[in-house]
């Protein structure tokens, strides 16, 4: 019998990352079909690449128009289904005070009934690699079937590349670069790409990235990226982590920062910010609100 990876404490933090992450935003998991905005539309798709079926939402801007020409920036956004609306509200709001670039925003989610449902689903595609002791509390404490192990993250990129981007790029009129942005687990792979394959996207928006996964695994990542000879990172980052979060995920993210900023990637534009009185929970709105306005606000931020 293989043994947990990670210790009872540890174990009991992330039930309550998982738990206070994933239950207060039931509500959002609702069908795009009662959006207030009209130009939006939702696709089932069935991955061949992992046999995974997703729910595809994809918000169009205001002046979008079939027989016109123009071409908009497309961010992707993780955990579609919880935060699928919340960022698309906060987006077409700031885009109609002219503060915000036009954009299309296109949510990746999974044809669940719960939001609590996708976390089997979530680990599996956001982790960068496996951890027994993580999949076994799925199984038994959330008691929540297990359609594979954690570390699909490999995989998942193979998904996006293959199936989702394509399904996007040949119905809507996109420019070049992608933006990307998650929060928790959804960071988590986020900053695995940019460790990985950064010119997938060109502005990353990472929400309480996961570092502590497997043993602080992405502050290797990032130094193993470096230690192979990169020294060019093109990519525009915000990175955000909640002051009131576990103790060690401030200090991590600033350790991240650090070690980004002390390797002098060429080409790479950091923003890293820790939000006061913010949870792991609450950080997510103030990411999104910073994060939209850094990468491709009309009014500048600091």
């Amino acid at each position: 019998m293989r043994l947990p990876r990670i210790t009872l404490r540890q174990r009991q933090r992330l039930l309550h990352v998982v738990f206070y992450l994933l239950l207060p935003f039931a509500l959002f998991a609702q069908s795009t079909d009662t959006s207030p905005f009209p130009k939006t539309e939702t696709y089932a798709l069935q991955a061949k690449t992992n046999g995974q079926a997703y729910r595809i939402f994809v918000s169009l801007p205001e002046s979008y128009r079939e027989n016109d020409t123009t071409k908009y920036p497309v961010l992707y956004l993780l955990d579609g289904n919880p935060f699928f609306l919340l960022l698309q509200s906060m987006q077409h709001f700031f885009a109609t005070g002219e503060e915000l670039q036009e954009m299309i925003v296109v949510g990746i989610g999974y044809p669940v009934k719960g939001v609590l449902e996708s976390m089997p689903l979530r680990t599996r595609d956001y982790t960068p690699t496996a951890d027994t002791g993580f999949d076994h509390m799925i199984d038994q404490d959330l008691k929540l079937p297990i359609p594979t192990t954690s570390g699909g993250a490999a995989v998942f990129v193979n998904t996006l590349k293959q199936e989702i981007f394509p399904l996007v790029e040949k119905r809507y009129r996109t420019a070049g670069a992608r933006g990307f942005a998650g929060h928790s687990f959804g960071a988590l792979f986020g900053a695995y790409v940019l460790f990985h394959e950064p010119q997938l996207f060109s502005n990353y928006l990472l929400s309480s990235v996961s570092i502590p996964w497997d043993h602080n695994e992405m502050l290797q990542e990032e130094q193993q990226y470096f230690n192979k000879g990169n020294r060019n990172l093109k990519a525009h980052v915000f990175m955000s982590v909640g002051s009131k979060e576990m103790a060690d995920m401030p200090a991590l993210m600033r350790q991240l920062a650090a070690s980004m900023r002390a390797h002098q990637y060429q080409g790479l534009q950091l923003h890293e910010q820790v939000l006061e009185n913010e949870t792991h929970t609450s950080a997510v709105t103030t990411a999104f609100n910073q994060g939209l306005r850094v990468l491709y606000g009309k009014v500048k931020t600091d």
